[in-house]
């Protein structure tokens, strides 16, 4: 799993869709969890329409997209 900062887990890929820290998703209590993309090392992999296709060269074990 890979964490930010703040200790929101990040999952790249898929224009952020899927990411708990893209500033779209709520905690427990309601309360938006802050966007993380501004800081994400993963950003490209959002950002980029065609990000499955380079996870078999990605090395980021931790992704959950990770292909072993």
């Amino acid at each position: 799993m890979i964490e930010d900062c703040t200790g929101i887990e990040l999952i790249p890929g898929n224009g952020g869709a899927d990411c708990p820290g893209n500033g779209k998703t709520r905690d427990a209590a309601g309360h938006l969890l802050p966007c993380c993309c501004d800081e994400c090392d993963y950003l490209v992999c959002c950002l980029d329409l065609k990000w499955q296709d380079k996870c078999r060269d990605c090395h980021e074990v931790m992704c959950p997209h990770f292909l072993q």
